[in-house]
């Protein structure tokens, strides 16, 4: 957990424009991995990593190149990588979603990446509305908002990796461009087919339509009956839509500054995970 970014310089309710201005673009990042790269069955191709050098969300090596694409969410600027070295830095800020495709794919290109006659396809995820998506320029006219949603992602991802490699077997965190949340998974089993039977999701979103701000999650599936749930203390159960337990990120910096959030975020997800095996039995 060193090297964590304190928290609360901006609100976590006032990150909703640079949230979604930000789910837009990472879209143009995964049409990366929707397009040159095979897919996979759970859907992992077009998915994202935080990267802490680059300050950003990077996609997978691309095949016989190892370039990789990147949105650096600080400023809002799309990255072409080979290893750790940047290649291509476009700022979106006053650029519309196409003319950032354009600029994208003109950069693979320069870099010998070839690409179909038909361009990148986006991912094709139903995701929020925002009026980028009606061909409305990205802009960052609220720099500390992007810098501060960029300190969740890195935030988030050190501590969902430290539970990872703790409590859930090494599982993979990753950030999933439908929902747009940096999540992992642990199975607690499965059946005699193989498939999922039961297991525990965890994660960290930075705002959706059940939270306007950033919130930590842990998730028992299947949904275990709601007087299953243990009640501990400190630890609040969503039901509604989803059931899951949650430290949204007001309730995070209730907990003192620095440190502080560190522990507090480090506690929700332990109590959260153990309470979660234990109502799937």
């Amino acid at each position: 957990m060193s090297g964590w970014h304190e928290l609360g310089s901006v609100a976590p309710t006032a990150l909703v424009e640079a949230r979604l201005q930000t789910h837009h673009a990472a879209q143009i990042v995964s049409s990366l991995g929707s397009t040159l790269l095979e897919p996979a069955p759970d859907d992992s191709h077009p998915n994202l990593g935080w990267d802490d050098a680059q300050r950003a969300l990077v996609g997978r090596a691309i095949p016989g190149s190892g370039i990789r694409g990147a949105l650096r969410v600080e400023d809002l600027t799309l990255l072409l990588l080979d290893g750790d070295a940047v290649l291509e830095a476009l700022p979106l800020a006053g650029r519309d979603v196409a003319v950032a495709y354009a600029a994208w794919q003109n950069g693979l290109e320069a870099h010998r990446v070839s690409v179909p006659a038909s361009g990148l396809a986006p991912p094709g995820y139903d995701i929020p509305f925002h009026a980028v998506a009606d061909g409305a320029p990205f802009g960052v006219e609220v720099p500390a908002a992007f810098e501060e949603l960029a300190h969740w992602f890195a935030n988030g991802t050190r501590a969902l990796t430290r539970l990872a490699n703790e409590r859930a077997d090494g599982a993979e965190v990753r950030c999933w461009p439908h929902h747009f949340d940096l999540g992992g998974l642990f199975v607690v089993s499965t059946g005699p087919d193989g498939q999922l039977a039961s297991s525990v999701g965890f994660g960290l979103s930075p705002g959706d339509e059940s939270y306007a701000e950033p919130y930590a999650y842990v998730s028992p599936w299947p949904a275990p009956p709601r007087e299953a749930l243990p009640m501990r203390e400190g630890l609040r159960w969503h039901t509604q839509g989803f059931t899951s337990a949650v430290l949204t990120g007001s309730e995070l910096l209730r907990g003192g500054p620095d440190s502080q959030q560190r522990q507090r975020l480090q506690d929700f997800l332990d109590a959260a995970f153990l309470a979660s095996r234990e109502a799937l039995g």
